[in-house]
């Protein structure tokens, strides 16, 4: 058991593993506002950036899987067998995710009042051409949000905090479930578990050889013995670590088409600049709101490294999150909405933040969004 824990094998992976994840973080502190562009200028550039995203990763990370079992000699049935064991848990983890969201989030079934709920997200799901209208559920949380989330086994949900049925107005409302319908209808859950599937096992493997690699023997004619194991781990863990950027842009770009999606659905942009503009300004002027919110479930998942099983927040706060039933957020009632939409266009967002966020800055969404405003003006 000491040896386990002072394995100076083992001491020295990490060290390099923290060293050479350091570098990148620096490199990428300095470099940021080079990587992380502006929002894409219309559908035809967002869809380009998809796809050059996933065939930038999975082609990437598929190099690295066979430099490692060819060139380095690890196995190739080994590696095969280990991504085989990853895509068994994270489809596991995509199938059973509803129930431990729905428990999570202590959601319920819309009723009552809520009701005119279940007839827009029907009314829209026919509109976008789904085949079968998403359950809406109500979460009895007072930070404002809506999520959409779902799976072969469970069907799909699209669920809605108490704090955005206080915050926002029943068309803006409208506007963001449009958003939610969109990830349902673009599939992107899925799409995004595909891609990170290889990703992620880069990165269990290398925390398997870190952890292990010390015991694997001698390796005579590779000149390294454990050594060799461990600096490969940690090579490893490192390059999950960037490929965790590309599957990460992926995400902040199936935002923008979630959110051109509900633009279209409803025919004006604005109205879903002004839900995104109110959602900020709340979290900005109650930052206390997000002390204790816990953003997903997925500490609850037993793969969570790069993949969220939710089709997402319509707007994602900086800090975790966790239910809390206590309080009511509001926004002065003479606020003059559209002013603040143009105001917080304007504002410049830090890119080394969004370089590690789900979701592009919300300058960027509303950037994206007049943009879409601007070519629907002129049809």
């Amino acid at each position: 058991m000491l040896l386990f824990l002072f394995s100076p094998y083992m001491m020295f992976g990490i060290l390099l593993a923290s060293m050479l994840t350091a570098l990148i973080i620096g490199i990428l502190a300095v470099s940021a506002n080079k990587i992380v562009r502006g929002p894409p200028s219309s559908l035809v550039g967002l869809k380009t950036s998809m796809l050059v995203t996933v065939l930038a990763t999975f082609l990437g990370s598929v190099a690295v899987i066979y430099l490692v079992g060819i060139y380095f000699g690890l196995g190739i049935d080994w590696l095969y067998s280990t991504v085989a064991l990853v895509a068994v848990f994270m489809v596991l983890q995509w199938l059973f995710s509803p129930i431990l969201i729905r428990a999570v989030y202590r959601t319920r079934p819309a009723k009552g009042e809520e009701q005119w709920l279940v007839s827009s997200v029907s009314e829209l799901s026919r509109r976008a051409g789904l085949k079968e209208a998403p359950r809406v559920l109500i979460a009895e949380v007072s930070a404002p949000n809506a999520f959409a989330f779902g799976s072969p086994l469970s069907g799909n949900y699209v669920a809605i905090t108490r704090g955005l049925l206080n915050l926002l107005p029943k068309e803006e409302i409208e506007a963001v479930l449009g958003h939610e319908l969109g990830h349902l209808k673009h599939r992107d859950v899925a799409a995004l578990l595909a891609i990170s599937l290889i990703p992620s096992a880069i990165y269990f493997i290398g925390r398997m050889l870190l952890t292990w690699g010390w015991l694997a023997g001698d390796s005579r004619e590779r000149g390294g013995g454990p050594l060799f194991y461990v600096t490969i781990g940690a090579v490893l863990f490192v390059a999950g670590f960037i490929f965790q950027f590309l599957v990460t842009h992926f995400s902040r770009l199936r935002e923008y088409f979630a959110d051109a999606f509900s633009a279209k659905l409803t025919g004006n942009p604005r109205l879903l600049q002004r839900g995104l503009t109110r959602l900020t300004l709340l979290y900005e002027n109650n930052p206390h709101i997000s002390e204790d919110l816990n953003k997903s479930a997925a500490m609850l998942f037993i793969v969570n490294y790069l993949i969220s099983t939710s089709g997402g927040m319509a707007y994602e706060p900086a800090e975790y999150w966790f239910p809390n039933r206590k309080r009511v957020y509001t926004l002065p009632k003479d606020i003059d909405i559209d002013a603040e939409v143009e105001k917080l266009m304007n504002r410049k967002e830090s890119a080394f933040i969004e370089l590690f966020s789900s979701h592009p800055s919300t300058p960027k969404r509303l950037k994206f969004l007049e943009n879409i405003r601007t070519q629907l003006s002129k049809v």
